[in-house]
Formats: C-alpha cells, sequence, structure tokens
C-alpha cells in the first residue's frame, strides 16, 4: 500500500481528526510503523491475546465478535477503513484483546508499538485528545451495547435496531437491511430460526412488514415500546 493512500485514509480517521496533512506525514515520518496485510481467512486476534500495538484499519472491514465455550458468538461490532482496533485495552492494566477480531474480507492495517505510540501522543496535545475522545466514546458504545443485549427480548432488540436504522435514514418508514438473516442472527447472537420467529411475531402484531430485505415500519409507538 503507497503513503499516499495511507495518508489519503488517516486524512478520514477520527485518531488525525483536525490534523493538517503535515501532522500526518510528521506521524509517518517520524515514528516506526509496519504494515500487514489480512486475508477472510486470517485470524488479527483472539480473545485473551495481549494489546500490545496500534492497529488502524486501512484497507477492508474488520469484525469484533465475542466466542463462548459451547461456540455461540455475538459480533460486537464491524470496523471499516480509519478506525482503531481495541483502543481502550492499548494502555490498560489488564490489556488483553477482550474478542475475537477477524477480516471480513481483505484487510490492510497499520501497526505501531504502544511505545512508540505514546511517544507520538506526548508530542502532539490534537493526536492525544483525539485519542482520548476515542476511548471514551468506545466505553459509551459498549454500555449501550450491554443494555441492549442483556436488558432487552429479541424482539425488542430488533424493534430497537429498525428504530435506530430509520433514523439514521432520514426517520424513513422504509429501511433496506444490508444483512442476511443469519448475519442477523450472529449479530444478535441468536439462531436464524429465532431471528425469523421474532420477525413474523413483529409482523403479525402489525408493527412491520417484511419483504425479503426490505423492512417497512408500521407502528413507531408500538415498536418503542417493545422490550
Amino acid at each position: 500500500m503507497d503513503e499516499q493512500k495511507i495518508r489519503e485514509v488517516l486524512s478520514r480517521s477520527s485518531l488525525f481528526e483536525g490534523m493538517f496533512q503535515g501532522g500526518i506525514e510528521n506521524f509517518l515520518t517520524l515514528y516506526n510503523y509496519k504494515i500487514e496485510e489480512y486475508t477472510k481467512h486470517d485470524v488479527i486476534a483472539l480473545m485473551g491475546d495481549s494489546c500490545t500495538h496500534l492497529l488502524v484499519v486501512l484497507k477492508g472491514n474488520v469484525i469484533a465478535r465475542m466466542v463462548s465455550d459451547s461456540g455461540k458468538f455475538i459480533q460486537i461490532e464491524k470496523m471499516g477503513e480509519g478506525r482503531i482496533l481495541a483502543p481502550a485495552m492499548l494502555f490498560a492494566t489488564e490489556n488483553v484483546f477482550p474478542v475475537n477480531v477477524i477480516p471480513d474480507d481483505d484487510v490492510v492495517l497499520l501497526k505501531m508499538n504502544k511505545q512508540e505510540f505514546l511517544r507520538a501522543i506526548q508530542g502532539n496535545d490534537r493526536l492525544l485528545f483525539n485519542f482520548i475522545r476515542i476511548v471514551s466514546d468506545v466505553n459509551r458504545f459498549l454500555s449501550d451495547k450491554i443494555h441492549f443485549l442483556s436488558l432487552r427480548s429479541l424482539r425488542g432488540k430488533l424493534a430497537q435496531f429498525f428504530l435506530t436504522l430509520s433514523e439514521a435514514h432520514g426517520d424513513s418508514d422504509q429501511i433496506e437491511l444490508k444483512l442476511t438473516r443469519q448475519e442477523l442472527a450472529d449479530k444478535f447472537g441468536v439462531s436464524r430460526q429465532s431471528l425469523i420467529r421474532s420477525l413474523t411475531e413483529l409482523e403479525d402484531l402489525g408493527l412491520i412488514s417484511v419483504q425479503n430485505r426490505c423492512i417497512t415500519l408500521l407502528d413507531r409507538m408500538r415498536l418503542s415500546d417493545e422490550e
């Protein structure tokens, strides 16, 4: 991956928000880093592995997945270009990956030793501020995720998911799912059959209409009341 492309991706990353191009160039020039490539069949990190490097996605998408001893898994998040992998773990006392991290397709990562990255943020206040904000946002995201997964029924999770998608598309009553039924089931850590059953229940209650990947919201008020 050429340096111009690396600079372009980093310029869109929240880690470098508010920094001029010269600041990114200084980061790449003054501090040591590596570029690593992965295919869909590789593993970037397993839950419990030490988190000792700053890892920034330069190309492709990465999936964070929590797996139980029985093999059941929940997809926590999909991360694309510019995202940092496990930023909150980098300087933690117990700095290990809390999830499995796997490529969703061909992936390129920027990899920098945490001591090298510490030197970088000590030398740039804006970079330090951005990193602290990213870690804070991760904590908020995980708190919301825990609440979402533990306190709602599957029907309630689906209802909230559809309402959130609708909000992201200008409160449209029609949303187009990008996920397959299996991928949606994986996202919620349930079987495909359980997912389909809950979708059918929401349809039977007159809350949604389902046509392939098109979901029509029929009653927002009652959808928001689903627990």
